[in-house]
């Protein structure tokens, strides 16, 4: 692994161990000032997980049509030939326009 790499991985392990901390504060807070319990914390939280798994499976479908028609589209290299680009462009002598 190159010192980039490295960097970028102690980056987000950091971030990641800030956003954890951080949540788990706002959670305790939430619960020590009776906001909430925490088993109605953890039925919310099992619920919100379940609904973005559906969310996942139902779109599923959709981002593979996406997908594909991104690399049907797009990943084409016809597209940066001077053809392709100056399809449909007429040009003739200098000043007949």
């Amino acid at each position: 692994m190159n010192l980039t790499s490295e960097k970028i991985i102690k980056q987000l392990r950091s971030k990641l161990l800030t956003q954890t901390l951080i949540t788990q504060t706002i959670i305790d807070l939430l619960i020590d000032k009776g906001f909430c319990t925490s088993s109605e914390f953890d039925n919310s939280l099992k619920e919100t997980i379940e609904d973005m798994e559906d969310n996942v499976i139902e779109n599923a479908d959709l981002m593979d049509t996406i997908s594909s028609f991104l690399e049907d589209n797009f990943d084409s290299n016809d597209e940066l030939k001077e053809d392709s680009v100056m399809k449909g462009i007429f040009y003739g002598p200098i000043g007949e326009a």
